[in-house]
């Protein structure tokens, strides 16, 4: 569900080239098909990444996501160590890339068409940059500090717009795979934890750090409540929050999805992808 857009953000944002944003960004992260799993796991750890580019640097012959990671890789200990990049990564044939002459909206456009948070800046087959969700982010907060809306959007408001406002939940006494397993069938990037009169939550990026950095152990044999962010560590706002609030919150914190909590009672969850469809979504 598309939710309403602003306007007044649609005329500030959408029709700038993608390389004004793209200027600040890092070196483009490159991993060798020949690479493992774990390998590749491993720098994009140490390099607060979330993809890697799978070629020499000539030529891209795929991306690896942490989400390819989350949606394939095998419940087995050791299925990192035994597996080369090239059997998660979405080979080039189905990569999704822009040109530097594409505007944010047609980014952003991309992106959502596709479900996926990472998108390759081409130019003469060589990726001059990839530009993720959290750079388009970054991008908005700052121009909504610049210019803030006249009648911003609550969080509350957000919410009776989005389809499924409550998230993907499990309980504490789930295992990292029962988590794992609903995000891949509802396309989740985070699942919250029922943990009798508290909570928890544990996103993609958990996964990544806690789990296949390490390769030591099935996902099935690993309990949730081990790995999640617990609920006293978890950043929250409340209804009646403001949108672009949360979204600068989620900027200068480094994470994508912020619990809804109301009276000490979770009451639902919102994600960056949802607020920036909520300003930058299809027409």
């Amino acid at each position: 569900m598309v939710f309403a857009r602003s306007l007044r953000a649609s005329e500030q944002w959408s029709f700038l080239p993608i390389l004004n944003i793209t200027k600040g960004l890092p070196d483009v992260y490159y991993t060798s098909p020949e690479s493992s799993v774990f390998r590749a796991v491993v720098d994009m750890v140490k390099l607060r990444s979330g993809s890697l580019i799978v070629g020499d640097g000539n030529k891209a012959q795929g991306i690896l996501t942490e989400r390819d990671i989350l949606d394939k890789l095998p419940f087995e200990a050791g299925a990192a160590r035994s597996l080369r990049v090239t059997a998660l990564m979405t080979p080039s044939d189905s990569l999704v890339s822009a040109p530097p002459s594409f505007t944010l909206d047609q980014c952003v456009h991309e992106m959502q068409s596709g479900g996926f948070r990472h998108l390759p800046i081409m130019q003469g087959g060589a990726v001059k940059a990839v530009i993720s969700i959290r750079d388009i982010a970054q991008h908005v907060a700052s121009a909504l500090s610049k210019a803030p809306l006249s009648e911003p959007t609550t969080v509350e408001e957000l919410m009776a717009a989005k389809e499924g406002g409550f998230g993907t939940g499990v309980s504490s006494s789930a295992s990292v795979g029962d988590a794992v397993k609903l995000m891949r069938d509802t396309r989740s990037g985070a699942a919250l934890v029922s943990d009798g009169d508290s909570f928890g939550i544990m996103t993609e990026r958990d996964f990544l750090t806690k789990v296949a950095v390490y390769d030591e152990a099935d996902p099935n044999s690993i309990p949730i409540s081990s790995i999640m962010t617990r609920s006293g560590s978890v950043k929250s706002v409340p209804p009646t929050g403001r949108v672009a609030d949360c979204l600068s919150l989620m900027v200068a914190g480094g994470f994508r999805h912020l619990p809804v909590v109301q009276k000490s009672k979770l009451v639902g969850v919102i994600s960056m992808q949802d607020i920036l469809q909520h300003f930058l979504g299809s027409k």
